[in-house]
């Protein structure tokens, strides 16, 4: 009797252990929220007519996505140096599509809808982009817009990368 008592035991703690292994398993997923920074969706968007063209949710994707926006900010001075000299060179340019990203929010409990994060401009014939911080994004305090927008000259290969989402 005491050996089929421990054989149910030890079933039942197996079982009990495949659960448990189970449920912290990331059911398929590659990538996990911090590891997107939180990041949900990317919808672009016809700069002509603000027509939706594309959303993206492929965890490979937003990814790729993130880290492309890891500018090397090593020289900030730099940068903020020549951003009026960026901005002008984008005077004449024509906007051609906006990439609009999505965030969780990172409070776990309450709201559970998607926040506007940034949106990226991309520009024709331009290898500058402007990306655009969304106000609501910032909870602490309010900052005016122009401290909001920020312009980057990027590679012909990162550009070729924001271009290959809408294809």
């Amino acid at each position: 009797m005491n050996k089929k008592n421990n054989i149910k035991i030890s079933i039942l703690l197996v079982l009990g252990l495949c659960i448990c292994a189970g449920c912290s398993a990331q059911q398929g997923k590659k990538y996990t929220t911090e590891d997107l920074d939180y990041l949900a969706e990317i919808k672009i968007y016809s700069a002509e007519n603000n027509e939706l063209i594309k959303t993206i949710n492929d965890e490979e994707q937003l990814y790729q996505y993130n880290q492309c926006l890891l500018f090397d900010d090593s020289d900030i001075s730099d940068i903020q140096e020549r951003q009026n000299e960026l901005k002008k060179a984008l005077e004449e340019a024509k906007e051609q599509y906006y990439l609009t990203s999505y965030k969780y929010p990172v409070a776990r409990f309450g709201e559970k809808q998607l926040e506007e994060n940034t949106t990226i401009t991309l520009y024709e014939d331009k290898n500058i982009i402007k990306m655009t911080v969304a106000q609501e994004s910032i909870k602490a305090f309010s900052i005016p817009e122009e401290f909001l927008i920020f312009y980057y000259e990027i590679s012909e290969e990162e550009m070729n990368f924001y271009r290959s989402f809408i294809e």
